[in-house]
């Protein structure tokens, strides 16, 4: 019985802290690919928090960025959305591989934003390779 409980509780830690590709990707009725990076963008730091963003792709084009919630100093955060615009109109190999510069005066959270794109689009085909 103590063997059983102790897998139970090994099972529920692994189940509870790992990231699914289902709670980072979806796919819309028309095809549309969503990304959010709210669970995988957690390293991606600004001035003062995490940065998190939703992406959608549309026959491999990315058609939308947005910056979702974030506690980030609101007069940074507001100037780094700006960089997000860059990626608009791009394939998912060419945002992968874009050199998109930071916005003087936000380049820690825009950095992030970047970062957080980045990352998302690995989650493009379901869960990134290892």
């Amino acid at each position: 019985m103590t063997r059983f409980f102790a897998a139970l509780s090994v099972l529920f830690v692994i189940t509870a802290f790992s990231t699914s590709a289902q709670n980072v990707r979806t796919v819309d009725k028309d095809g549309t690919i969503i990304i959010n990076t709210t669970e995988i963008g957690e390293e991606f730091i600004g001035h003062h928090a995490t940065t998190p963003v939703e992406i959608k792709v549309f026959k491999g084009k990315i058609t939308e960025v947005t910056a979702l919630e974030s506690d980030e100093t609101p007069s940074y955060y507001e100037k780094a959305v700006a960089v997000l615009k860059a990626f608009i109109g791009l394939t998912v190999k060419e945002a992968a591989a874009a050199e998109v510069d930071a916005v003087s005066g936000a380049t820690m959270s825009s950095k992030a934003l970047i970062d957080n794109v980045k990352e998302g689009l690995k989650y493009i085909d379901g869960e990134p390779k290892k």
